[in-house]
């Protein structure tokens, strides 16, 4: 006889990387300070770690912050090319993309927040992030700053 088990709909789900899960602050500080390709990573890895009921969700609005920035930012290009914008106002508009990444970094963030929560509450354990906060925010922004990449490609990432 087999025991059915009654699942919460926001239950988070055990995962072989619940060793790695950290509170999802670090990971938006690391969006903040670091670069958004970072950030993404790492909230995306984290929706896994945490067991997230929410993942995909979370995985989508890791692709609409990277699909809308690189939609943003060409189109941002495009603009100064056809002398939509003055030269004063595109530092303004370039504002545009760091606030489609900071509020879908927020959205993330609320999002493994409730999953984090609940974790902690029936015992788990989240690791602390500031070691790899800091490896990420010291050693891998500085190497991404130094690469030569497209403008495009720097707006997103970085």
């Amino acid at each position: 006889m087999t025991a059915i088990r009654y699942r919460l709909p926001d239950e988070p789900r055990p995962t072989g990387l619940a060793h790695a899960a950290v509170d999802p602050m670090w990971p938006l500080l690391t969006l903040m300070l670091a670069g958004n390709g970072l950030g993404l990573l790492w909230f995306a890895i984290n929706a896994r770690a945490l067991g997230s009921p929410t993942a995909i969700k979370e995985w989508m609005l890791v692709v609409v912050s990277l699909v809308g920035s690189t939609a943003l930012s060409l189109g941002l290009i495009w603009g100064e090319q056809q002398a939509l914008f003055s030269p004063g106002a595109m530092p303004y508009a370039r504002l545009s993309i760091e606030l489609l990444q900071l509020g879908i970094g927020y959205a993330l963030f609320l999002s493994q927040s409730r999953c984090a929560e609940l974790v902690q509450h029936y015992g788990g354990v989240l690791r602390n992030g500031l070691p790899a906060f800091l490896i990420v925010a010291i050693v891998a922004r500085r190497v991404l700053s130094e690469l030569k990449l497209s403008e495009v490609l720097q707006a997103v990432l970085v």
